[in-house]
């Protein structure tokens, strides 16, 4: 039986009810600016904990959407290798809503999508 390959595939979903937004910022690692948000969350044992994570991309409203199957966002992610680009459909399972996620190579300049200046917050996005 084949291995599943998740390579350049993922999912985002509804934080958990113990994960609670707090802060967002910068932090200087070594010369190096890092946009940062920080995240209040509760392990398993009931510890209470912080967790930093890094601006790894932005997604943009594909206002070019052609078909059902082309993504509702896409953008940039960081990569030190190769442009690389993310694409992300909303998907709702049981009444809850979430975003599958594809990775892939950034195509040639002319080939890819301009987003707009449009924020993705003024969207009505239901979660």
């Amino acid at each position: 039986m084949a291995e599943y390959d998740n390579t350049d595939k993922g999912a985002a979903f509804k934080p958990f009810d113990t994960q609670k937004f707090i802060l967002q910022g910068k932090i200087n690692d070594d010369g190096t600016e890092r946009k940062i948000v920080l995240i209040k969350d509760t392990t398993k044992s009931g510890k209470q904990i912080i967790e930093i994570f890094e601006k790894a991309g932005t997604l943009f409203v594909n206002e070019k959407k052609e078909s059902e199957n082309a993504p509702d966002y896409t953008g940039p992610i960081s990569s030190i290798v190769k442009d690389r680009r993310m694409a992300a459909w909303k998907r709702t399972k049981d009444g809850n809503p979430y975003m599958t996620l594809a990775v892939s190579d950034a195509r040639d300049k002319e080939e890819t999508h301009k987003p707009s200046n449009n924020s993705i917050a003024d969207d009505e996005v239901p979660w």
